[in-house]
């Protein structure tokens, strides 16, 4: 049986996927310590592309699956959490407000695979100027090209943190790792945070953060690098 210590979730797209060999061996970091540490992924990707690149890459099964930039969570078996989406329903009113965004120049809604239940995503012209709702929600920016509008109590940092809970562990005994505008919250909840070094500069404002390690490597090298620094 294992007992579960520490969590690492990482960021798919350009964190953990770029680099073959340093992938390689961060997936023998996680196998040495299998025993005491659980594995888990928080992308922008819904559930079932995010399994087809990993398998591509040929990443083990993680324990845990953040989807849809956080309002969607499965375990190893691809059960969703339900008490998650129960949770995250509040005040949630995605026709309203897809109406209300259709006055804006500069936005472009994304392919309906990219959409979900608890997901509205565009695309976003360079030259758009964040933009505040009169509704409840989480607007979400990254790579200066893709705006994600979520539940207000949905998000990758609040999914990580209700994840911790229903472990029973506290957010010091996490760590995670991004390079995006969408990883900003999961890399400064109370854990430890590492920005792989081909990070997007949407984070530059988190440098001097505590807790939070900006590594030179890029990909999976900048995790083991982040590791190192942490001394996990």
């Amino acid at each position: 049986m294992k007992t579960l210590h520490r969590i690492i979730i990482s960021d798919i797209d350009n964190t953990l996927l770029g680099d073959k060999k340093a992938l390689g061996e961060f997936i023998n970091y996680l196998e040495k310590n299998r025993d005491c540490i659980s594995f888990g992924i928080a992308t922008g990707r819904h559930l079932e592309s995010a399994i087809a690149v990993l398998e591509e890459w040929q990443v083990p099964t993680p324990d845990f699956f953040i989807t849809s930039v956080g309002s969607q969570i499965h375990n190893a078996t691809k059960e969703p959490d339900e008490n998650w989406l129960k949770h995250i329903n509040y005040c949630w009113k995605p026709d309203e407000i897809q109406d209300y965004l259709s006055q804006f120049k500069g936005l472009r809604l994304q392919a309906d695979i990219n959409q979900g239940e608890f997901k509205i995503s565009y695309f976003v012209d360079q030259n758009f100027e964040k933009l505040e709702l009169p509704y409840a929600a989480n607007v979400i920016y990254s790579h200066g090209e893709f705006l994600d509008i979520l539940p207000v109590r949905a998000s990758k940092g609040l999914a990580v943190r209700h994840l911790a809970q229903s472990m029973g562990l506290p957010m010091t005994q996490v760590m995670v790792a991004g390079d995006s505008g969408n990883d900003e919250e999961m890399l400064t909840n109370e854990g430890f945070g590492i920005v792989v070094g081909n990070y997007s500069n949407e984070l530059e404002n988190l440098k001097n953060k505590k807790a939070i390690y900006f590594a030179k490597s890029h990909y999976a090298a900048g995790i083991l690098e982040g590791i190192k620094h942490f001394n996990w």
